[in-house]
């Protein structure tokens, strides 16, 4: 009888530091993966960081993350984009050509500038659009992505590097 109370003396505090033990675990699982993920640029970017970002995306084609669906982006006529090319020429040194291609529509071309005081624009037929772009990459690097933000709407189009 003895013996039996012993263990449940033992047992109770084992059994806390156990769930203590696995709650420390999941919020480390939970928000460990944070640090992964994407971090997204709130500040538009100096003329160095932006001839930088051109300089990653010349030459390169991204794909829509679809996970969610193609969200249609009011700013650009309402058109699902499913992938950006950027052209491998450079323009200038914070300009490249633009290669938009949509759902059910034929190709459309553009061009991403960088203006100092507004961080990077689309142009369309010579207009810039309300559409703000930032590029940013994983933490360990080994992903990066492209996001189009549509400053009327606020839809986020996010675009991985195939």
């Amino acid at each position: 009888m003895e013996e039996t109370k012993q263990n449940e003396k033992l047992s109770k505090p084992k059994i806390a530091i156990l769930a203590t033990f696995a709650l420390v675990l999941l919020f480390i699982f939970t928000f460990g993966c944070y640090g992964c993920s994407y971090q997204p640029v709130f500040e538009e970017p100096t003329i160095e960081e932006a001839i930088d970002v051109v300089s990653r995306l010349a030459g390169n084609r991204w794909e829509i993350d679809d996970t969610e669906g193609i969200p249609a982006l009011p700013e650009l006529f309402g058109l699902c984009l499913k992938e950006i090319s950027f052209g491998s020429a450079v323009v200038q040194a914070s300009e490249l050509e633009m290669t938009l291609t949509a759902t059910n529509r034929a190709v459309l071309f553009g061009r991403l500038v960088f203006n100092e005081d507004g961080g990077f624009a689309m142009y369309y037929e010579g207009d810039v659009l309300p559409i703000t772009i930032s590029y940013s990459q994983s933490r360990d690097g080994n992903s990066e992505m492209v996001t189009l933000v549509g400053q009327e709407s606020n839809t986020h189009c996010y675009y991985l590097k195939r």
